[in-house]
């Protein structure tokens, strides 16, 4: 008779079971698959970023400088474009009577040939205006992309930074960038965004490793709560003196962004050493204590009944406490 009531409520609960079963299976595949969701998403969100914002204008100034001036239709012609050529007349743009010789007569007749070479002459000027010149601008620019190929502002984008980083490693570098820092800084909207942009892009790429000597719990800012904190120097002499004990500095990073903070000082005494790298601890303060070093997660009754579920057998019981 117990027997059967036990297997009578052992079917109660499976469906119970399957259906937290199939959640578990659900978590686990939304953790396998969302890294690398996330991944490919910020690098497409960063190429199309930089196709809009830098290598597209790069193109467009090159294809324009190679269109809209003499010295660049020279270029062109090497390369077997000719700008003037039948093939990317545009007869929408010429003058009517123009247009109504091309209609009568075609595009070989001398007449409507020696009427289009005057207007060229006529319009030829160091700045080329294609529209005056009865030129499809559309047509050119498809020309000239076949030859100038497109990732052309890729490899201008990369030397301009190459460039900038050159010039920004010298005397006359850095005093422009200073100049160009104080001008953003002058502008009414500009101001309140650049300097912490230019403070966030500085901590996450900047070559400058941070040089801190421990990393700790600190009870700030006030008792009962603690804060990753970064232990930076022995203090300063004074305090020491006046409180009468070993004040370390400590700089406390704020999240998610842990390039600005406070620097306080602390007694070591009360400080609890943590057993983890700085890298560790900023990836704390940046997702807001959701990424917590494997090494210091706390395993609780629930994940080694799973864990012991997944090892197979009847290990279900296994270092479980007996109150779970």
């Amino acid at each position: 008779m117990d027997q059967h009531e036990s297997r009578k409520q052992r079917r109660k609960r499976s469906p119970a079971r399957r259906a937290k079963r199939k959640k578990s299976f659900f978590l686990r595949g939304v953790v396998t698959v969302l890294p690398a969701v996330l991944t490919l998403f910020i690098l497409v969100t960063v190429v199309q970023f930089a196709k809009s914002y830098v290598t597209t204008p790069i193109n467009t100034v090159i294809y324009w400088c190679l269109e809209g001036n003499g010295l660049g239709w020279q270029v062109l012609r090497s390369v077997g474009i000719d700008p003037l050529s039948e093939e990317f007349l545009n007869p929408d743009a010429l003058p009517v009577e123009l247009r109504s010789e091309l209609d009568r007569a075609g595009l070989d007749s001398p007449a409507f040939r020696n009427g289009l070479a005057a207007l060229h002459e006529s319009r030829s000027s160091p700045v080329r205006d294609l529209d005056a010149l009865a030129i499809d601008p559309e047509g050119l620019r498809d020309a000239v992309k076949g030859v100038v190929h497109p990732m052309i502002g890729v490899f201008f984008s990369l030397l301009l930074v190459l460039t900038a980083g050159y010039l920004a490693s010298g005397f006359f570098g850095r005093r422009m960038i200073s100049g160009i820092d104080r001008a953003m800084q002058q502008v009414p909207v500009i101001r309140s965004v650049y300097p912490y942009a230019k403070q966030l892009v500085e901590f996450f790429l900047s070559d400058t490793e941070l040089e801190f000597d421990t990393v700790v719990a600190a009870p700030y800012p006030s008792e009962g709560v603690w804060a990753i904190a970064f232990v930076t120097s022995e203090g300063m002499k004074s305090v020491h003196e006046h409180l009468g004990g070993r004040y370390v500095s400590c700089f406390v990073p704020t999240s998610p962004m842990p390039m600005t903070g406070f620097t306080v000082f602390i007694e070591a005494r009360r400080l609890i050493p943590l057993p983890i790298s700085v890298e560790e601890a900023l990836r704390t303060t940046v997702s807001a204590g959701v990424l917590i070093p494997t090494s210091e997660l706390i395993e609780t009754a629930e994940g080694r009944l799973a864990a012991a579920r997944r090892g197979g057998g009847d290990a279900e019981q296994a270092d479980v406490p007996e109150s779970a």
